[in-house]
């Protein structure tokens, strides 16, 4: 047979596959940019709350250190809108600071507010609930007084919610009385600011009225922890710690280790770490139960508590949803953390799945 002179249809066919296919990526990478400048310049729409809510029962994620826009921070917030639809729902998410890593905000139209938080929570469940914030180290100086501006002017989506630098917020109720007060603090402060927000937790646990079922101070640093990289904060723990205390709070939920972990002491408070919503991980010591370690994980993930008059059903979960360690407190126990927090692993508390479609 004579060869194909160089010319012909066969020996440019290469060629023209060559140029189609250059042209369809060319028309990919168009599109990916005009999807990502969408994300980034255009705001989702107002949320629109879930109705009906059962107010006897309150659930929560909670989850820290995830400001990193990361696909890993992505990841987990995959995980807890898979969690909700599976569990029954969520009323809420609270975010325990570190919320922006890297460069601070320069205003409520930053993009880093849809790329770190507005577009990474999404779904027929994190749409629709608000999120609750506190400060984190990473987020001073700059981003702080942005991030309270957003909440403040309802800005984006409306689900920012972070009224001031520590305040505190009732959350369902039982027979007339809160189910759950939670005080968010700003542990960034100095020693004059944390003895001031000392002052303020126990008026908000003390205040006129009916005494809540359940108290819950949340904030960024952790106060005792198993991590490699922090550990106890002995400044935090003198000035809050006694606090709480007189105040009979019974959870204390923070981030800043990167990892999670359940540690209890005789009469404190259960001490709650879920700091591996989105940034790179710390190490972890070991830890046992004779020093009160109940759990501890160097993995990504976030926490979910529900809250009833009977009982708090408490869990932690890797980045995909799949439940890693489970807790149980029955209100009916006589006692502090260390006597009445114990490992269960019963079925979870369902709230709202009528209502999040």
């Amino acid at each position: 047979m004579s060869a194909r002179p160089p010319g012909s249809r066969f020996a440019s066919a290469p060629r023209f596959r060559r140029r189609h296919l250059l042209l369809a990526l060319a028309v990919l990478i168009v599109v990916a940019g005009c999807l990502a400048g969408f994300m980034v310049l255009v705001p989702p729409p107002p949320y629109m709350p879930l109705a009906d809510q059962n107010p006897s029962q309150v659930t929560l994620l909670a989850l820290g250190d995830q400001g990193s826009g990361d696909l890993q921070q992505w990841r987990v917030a995959e995980g807890m809108e898979r969690t909700a639809e599976r569990e029954g729902g969520v009323n809420m998410v609270l975010l325990l600071g570190d919320n922006f890593y890297g460069k601070g905000l320069s205003g409520l139209d930053d993009p880093a507010w849809q790329l770190k938080f507005e577009r990474v929570y999404h779904g027929p469940w994190l749409s629709r609930v608000p999120f609750y914030a506190v400060l984190g180290n990473h987020d001073y100086p700059e981003s702080a007084a942005v991030e309270l501006d957003y909440a403040r002017q309802h800005a984006g989506s409306g689900r920012w919610q972070m009224p001031a630098p520590f305040y505190t917020h009732d959350f369902g109720e039982v027979q007339g009385r809160p189910l759950l007060r939670v005080a968010f603090l700003d542990t960034n402060a100095d020693a004059a600011g944390r003895q001031r927000q000392a002052d303020f937790l126990q008026t908000a646990f003390t205040a006129p009225g009916p005494a809540p079922l359940w108290k819950m101070v949340v904030a960024h640093h952790a106060m005792r922890s198993s991590g490699g990289k922090h550990g106890d904060d002995l400044a935090l723990l003198q000035q809050l710690l006694p606090a709480m205390q007189h105040s009979g709070v019974d959870l204390y939920l923070s981030g800043h280790e990167h990892n999670q972990e359940v540690i209890v002491r005789p009469g404190e408070p259960a001490w709650l770490v879920s700091g591996g919503g989105g940034q790179t991980l710390d190490g972890i010591r070991p830890g046992t139960p004779a020093d009160g370690t109940l759990f501890s994980a160097e993995q990504h993930g976030f926490a979910r508590l529900a809250f009833t008059g009977d009982g708090l059903q408490l869990a932690y979960y890797d980045p995909q949803g799949n439940r890693e360690q489970g807790f149980r407190w029955a209100r009916a126990c006589q006692g502090t953390a260390q006597i009445c927090l114990k490992q269960n692993g019963g079925p979870q508390l369902a709230t709202n799945r009528a209502t999040g479609q």
